[in-house]
């Protein structure tokens, strides 16, 4: 059974984090679905923490295959059938993990947020190193302004993946939503360090060193930003912002 350990994969066409633009905070969670993909289970290994509990090296054949129906529906955007395959996959085998934290994606993008809270939990519940759920359940706070419960949620994944630079990002954007600015600037420093180059984290910072009147560390943030993503509807907004900031700064 451990060739069959599941892969868990953030679906983004790019950085997650880099889909949310902080000028417009998300204040739902189809806004916030817009911007930024939850994640999902749906191959053959298990990256993130590394971490896989008993229970989710022995489902039952007959759950993997009602989830694997799930997976088929969802490459259809069918998120109906997928939220009736996941509870059969569940039914069968109660600690599913994977399949609790794939069905709260699917209940969020169907806008019922009791099941999807309902459903991280259980997988939290069950799984106390799933890195990914614990992301998730920090996209579900931000959807919701709980800037607080974010911050947490992103700090347990934060300590399970520290190389997950698009976590570490909106550990950074939930730390900023709080005030708490030297923060901000150290965890946007990790997230741009950790695996790929996360440009976004360069305007969290920014928006940080604005706060503190340092214009001159915030143009550096802003055109950082800028030389790493230097197109598209992110790019343009950061061009209004390296304009205000340079007329501050005179």
């Amino acid at each position: 059974m451990t060739s069959r350990m599941f892969f868990l994969l953030l679906l983004v066409a790019t950085s997650a984090a880099a889909q949310i633009e902080i000028d417009t905070l998300p204040s739902g969670a189809d806004a916030l679905e817009r911007r930024f993909a939850s994640g999902m289970t749906n191959g053959t290994s298990y990256p993130g923490s590394g971490v896989v509990t008993a229970a989710d090296l022995s489902i039952p054949a007959k759950a993997r295959k009602e989830f694997d129906k799930a997976l088929e529906a969802l490459s259809k955007q069918d998120l109906t059938r997928a939220r009736r395959e996941l509870n059969k996959a569940v039914g069968i085998d109660p600690k599913f993990s994977v399949a609790y934290n794939n069905m709260a994606v699917v209940c969020a993008r169907l806008g019922d947020t009791a099941c999807e809270r309902e459903a991280l939990g259980r997988a939290i519940d069950l799984n106390g190193h799933f890195e990914l759920a614990y992301v998730n359940w920090g996209r579900m706070s931000l959807a919701i302004s709980d800037f607080a419960g974010a911050e947490k949620a992103l700090e347990r994944a934060a300590a399970l993946e520290p190389n997950d630079g698009a976590a570490m990002v909106l550990l950074a954007y939930s730390e900023f939503m709080q005030g708490r600015l030297a923060e901000t600037i150290r965890t946007s420093e990790t997230a741009h360090k950790s695996g790929e180059p996360h440009a976004f984290a360069h305007r969290v910072a920014a928006r940080a060193y604005e706060r503190q009147n340092q214009f001159g560390r915030a143009l550096t943030e802003l055109e950082m930003f800028l030389k790493e993503n230097p197109t598209g509807p992110l790019a343009d907004t950061a061009r209004q912002e390296l304009a205000i900031v340079q007329s501050a700064a005179r």
